[in-house]
């Protein structure tokens, strides 16, 4: 999977005060949700708040701050996720939209002299905001 497909076209969705978009691994193998190192994700430059954000990934929702623990639950190549997280303030509710998103991943089998590999993986796209089914 290369960065440049990691936001899935046509996910960016609204439901409420709440908006979501689904991600594709921008890595070739399994990753444990413990992986996730970080999500910064902003529409029309307005960052999500990333304290409001969850995870939904394999039938499984968390807040984004609980990924860290769970080893024991894996992130699939052929799996989207779902981010999701609180509309920012000063985005319209419709219309096409700027959507970025940084995502930090730790690659735990590959070590090196600073300590586990990290990637910083970026991708952006112009979407259009759709109202959730």
């Amino acid at each position: 999977m290369l960065p440049d497909q990691m936001i899935e076209p046509g996910t960016l969705e609204v439901s409420g005060d709440r908006v979501r978009i689904s991600l594709r691994m921008p890595w070739y193998r399994a990753l444990p949700f413990s992986s996730v190192a970080g999500i910064t994700w902003a529409i029309d430059g307005h960052e999500v708040d990333a304290a409001s954000l969850t995870w939904s990934c394999d039938g499984t929702t968390l807040p984004l701050a609980d990924l860290a623990a769970r080893h024991d639950l894996w992130w699939y190549v052929l799996d989207s996720a779902v981010v999701e997280g609180a509309m920012p303030d000063g985005v319209a509710a419709d219309g096409e939209h700027d959507v970025a998103v940084a995502l930090g991943l730790y690659i735990p089998y590959i070590t090196t002299d600073l300590g586990v590999l990290r990637l910083e993986e970026r991708d952006r796209k112009t979407m259009t905001l759709e109202a959730a089914a």
